[in-house]
């Protein structure tokens, strides 16, 4: 069986190495750059960072609505050409946006690059690789976001480097350039045979239902919206902390340069939450159930709500919150595809897995302005008090969605 080579090559193959310089690549031009951007367009457009900041939750709004289009084309078998054209538009968006003389065409520009960004980033290529690996998608899907997890550090200190020497309209165009020219031919490369030939093998492919009927059989699904709200609790939990982690550590007693450092492990500690599984599984030489995972995640984003509530002057609570913070983020976004294929189906698994995380990226685009208000008008207990009631609704939602499932088999 195909899916049995791959399990065994994951990490030698050629084609993941490709998809996932790519995909770090794709990262850091179209989402990274943004924020790493930020203090000198207010210098250079004198616009608030609201105004600018705006263009961003514009552009993934955009994305997650883009993502039901890259959904059925991958569904379709043009995985290959939505991710590598998909990433060159957004290098092409790049060209321009030193260009602009308006608000208006800066927002323009960047809802095109939300088009990018929803036809490239990690939920169609997740997508692709679920389609491809089926249940064993845990590993390719770690080494993917074990070098995009280098994006944010790749966008930060080539952008500033360029901008210190040259200016940031440079920067923009050396991002293009990558974008276009080595981003999209190793997604034409790494995606290129593998997806396509698994396409005819993948039981239960069904071009001829018709989009609308196999929506709408699949909003009936109560298991669909226990997905959804779950995904979407996770993404609205997870960034509106992030977007107020400093002032939230240090009104929490941590020193300003303690802040600092415990903000920037969050990233490693989402990554060591899906390589600390993978080794955990391969020491005990069984795979857990994916559910059971899930459902692990859950309560982990939940202890982290109380160790962050009852943290006030202790280092130590501190410290474990960003623990468990970010490893239950990033396992869950690791288990996500393949928990929406166990739970929903492989058969039109490209649009289930889009409509599946409109939330979730709309979450995304919402939190930092949600946080931001909550923080201003009622203080930051009650930030900490709205996300743990965030992570503990999502969580108990979907146990108790899973449970009326697995009790009707």
């Amino acid at each position: 069986m195909l899916q049995d080579q791959n399990k065994s090559g994951v990490w030698s193959n050629p084609r993941l190495w490709a998809i996932s310089v790519g995909e770090t690549l794709a990262w850091a031009g179209l989402f990274y750059l943004f924020p790493a951007s930020l203090i000198r367009w207010k210098l250079h457009f004198g616009w608030s960072a609201s105004e600018l900041s705006a263009a961003l939750m514009v552009a993934l709004v955009v994305s997650a609505f883009m993502g039901i289009v890259s959904g059925k084309l991958i569904d379709k078998g043009f995985g290959r050409e939505l991710m590598s054209g998909g990433v060159a538009l957004g290098g092409i968006c790049l060209l321009f946006i030193p260009l602009v003389g308006s608000l208006a065409e800066f927002y323009i520009l960047w809802a095109v690059a939300g088009i990018a960004m929803g036809a490239c980033l990690y939920d169609p290529c997740f997508a692709i690789l679920t389609r491809h690996y089926a249940s064993n998608a845990k590993e390719p899907i770690v080494m993917v976001t074990l070098f995009a997890g280098f994006s944010i550090t790749l966008s930060f200190i080539l952008s500033a480097t360029i901008s210190s020497v040259f200016n940031w309209e440079t920067s923009f165009y050396v991002f293009s350039f990558l974008l276009c020219f080595l981003a999209a031919p190793l997604f034409w490369i790494g995606i290129y045979v593998d997806t396509k030939a698994n396409l005819s093998t993948t039981e239960g492919f069904s071009e001829s239902k018709s989009s609308t009927t196999f929506f709408r059989s699949l909003v009936k699904k109560p298991i669909f919206w226990s997905l959804s709200i779950l995904f979407t609790a996770f993404a609205l939990n997870h960034i509106m902390l992030i977007s107020q982690i400093l002032p939230l550590l240090e009104a929490r007693g941590a020193s300003s340069t303690s802040a600092v450092l415990m903000a920037s492990a969050m990233g490693p500690m989402q990554v060591g939450g899906r390589i600390g599984l993978l080794a955990i599984e391969k020491y005990l030489k069984r795979e857990f159930e994916i559910i059971g995972v899930a459902l692990f995640s859950c309560v982990l984003l939940v202890c982290a709500g109380v160790l962050l509530y009852y943290s006030e002057m202790s280092p130590l609570l501190l410290g474990l919150f960003v623990v468990f913070q970010g490893g239950s983020f990033g396992i869950m976004n690791l288990v996500k595809p393949v928990i929406t294929a166990r739970l929903l189906g492989e058969s039109n698994f490209g649009l289930i897995s889009a409509v599946v995380g409109v939330g979730y990226i709309c979450g995304f685009a919402i939190a930092p302005g949600v946080s931001g208000f909550i923080s201003d008008a009622w203080g930051i207990d009650s930030l900490i008090g709205t996300t743990f009631l965030l992570a503990l609704v999502g969580s108990v939602i979907f146990s108790a969605s899973v449970g009326i499932k697995i009790t009707q088999k």
